[in-house]
């Protein structure tokens, strides 16, 4: 059972505009995160040399961060499996299929999101995916 201050019903609301507005919403998402916000991703650098591998320290960094995955994906689907919640922790369970807007590859993986949440925001956020198939689609390899 998560904790009284974890906005479920904020969340999965945020994820079902994701998915309906293809990631038109972000602004909606930023607004779960704290100011100091620490996003993770699978692709870390120095593991991979990319923009969207850097780890997001703060509300604007996720904002560049959203920006720059908008400007570059489009995305087809973001389907939800299911959203487990615990105390202070929320697990996304889905997929995510995206197209690159420069050379129309595309990458369909599952996807898995941890939250963890303090005094009604998220305080750190780590994403999972396929990392072989995102450096694949984005002409990395």
């Amino acid at each position: 059972m998560p904790n009284d201050d974890v906005p479920l019903a904020k969340l999965e609301l945020a994820y079902r505009n994701w998915r309906e507005s293809k990631g038109g919403n972000f602004e909606e998402v930023l607004d779960l995160f704290d100011d100091q916000i620490e996003m993770h991703s699978v692709l870390e650098e120095p593991k991979l040399n990319h923009e969207l591998a850097r780890v997001q320290r703060s509300r604007d960094d996720t904002r560049n961060y959203f920006r720059e995955l908008l400007d570059n994906w489009e995305m087809i689907d973001f389907p939800q499996e299911k959203i487990v919640a615990d105390g202070d922790t929320v697990v996304w369970i889905g997929r995510c299929h995206w197209k690159n807007k420069h050379d129309q590859s595309e990458l369909n993986t599952p996807k898995i999101d941890v939250w963890t949440f303090r005094n009604g925001k998220a305080v750190r956020f780590f994403e999972m995916f396929d990392s072989l198939g995102f450096a694949r689609a984005a002409s990395l390899l």
